[in-house]
């Protein structure tokens, strides 16, 4: 098979996903963004915890990197970028209500969820973002508090080839949007949230204040404010390679509620 040539690409990062253990790649994190040509993206595998400190970006940057079609991932908006020549660039910040990041982002918002399952069955879209019509609730489930032995394996093994580095922690939680999207005929959905920034918010909270206020500051913050009445909330989402139907929550879009962006698309 020949393989797909390197372009050259900006991307302005919209998703970084909670980091995992993987038997291929040993640590990776799923990563989307926005292209000018390409529209969503997704980035896999990011290695992000090995990237060089000035490499590591942050959601809303800009960063200029090669990319090529995932030849092993049939999913059209899988693209596997060169880890060795990231280039984060210009900050993208939520001055004037979030007008550039709203310029950016919402034209390429589906109607639905139920929408881009149809469009899945239809032409394998695995990527997309949305307005939910109502979120009903958020779901905070017990987990075991440490990885099994097989993931535990994994990360000792990537130890071993990458050098020492602080353990992946094991968050000891689920976390579940209820919610029904637009559609006229939503039977409501139920769909795992993998967003790198519940995870930290997880962290933060557990050093601060310890166990019995966690799961009150994560839904104060993720249900409660993200999905706010005075918000305009979008999800992005996506699904997993091998299961096209198990669609996950990959971020949220939250900026205010009736305020009109202003500049240009990509400007």
């Amino acid at each position: 098979m020949t393989r797909p040539e390197w372009i050259n690409r900006d991307v302005l990062i919209t998703v970084k996903a909670v980091p995992r253990p993987s038997r291929k790649y040993g640590e990776t994190v799923c990563v989307a963004g926005v292209t000018k040509e390409e529209g969503l993206i997704r980035l896999y595998p990011v290695l992000f915890r090995d990237l060089p400190g000035p490499q590591r970006f942050k959601k809303y940057q800009w960063v200029n990197m090669r990319l090529r079609r995932h030849v092993r991932d049939s999913r059209p908006e899988s693209y596997r970028p060169d880890l060795s020549c990231f280039k984060p660039g210009r900050f993208v910040g939520t001055s004037n209500a979030w007008a550039n990041r709203r310029e950016l982002v919402l034209p390429l918002a589906s109607e639905s969820m139920c929408q881009i399952m149809r469009l899945q069955e239809r032409e394998g879209k695995s990527l997309g973002v949305f307005k939910p019509l109502t979120v009903e609730d958020l779901l905070i489930e017990d987990t075991p508090p440490e990885w099994d032995s097989g993931r535990r394996e994994i990360l000792g093994q990537q130890m071993f080839f990458t050098g020492p580095k602080k353990p992946l922690e094991k968050v000891p939680f689920t976390f579940k949007y209820k919610y029904h999207c637009a559609d006229a005929g939503c039977p409501g959905h139920t769909q795992s949230i993998i967003d790198w920034e519940i995870a930290q918010l997880y962290r933060n909270v557990r050093r601060a204040r310890g166990g019995a206020e966690i799961k009150r500051k994560i839904r104060e913050k993720f249900l409660d404010e993200l999905c706010g009445s005075d918000r305009e909330t979008y999800f992005f989402t996506g699904n997993m390679a091998g299961h096209r139907n198990s669609f996950l929550i990959l971020g949220v879009f939250w900026p205010p509620s009736g305020v009109r962006a202003t500049g240009g698309l990509f400007a």
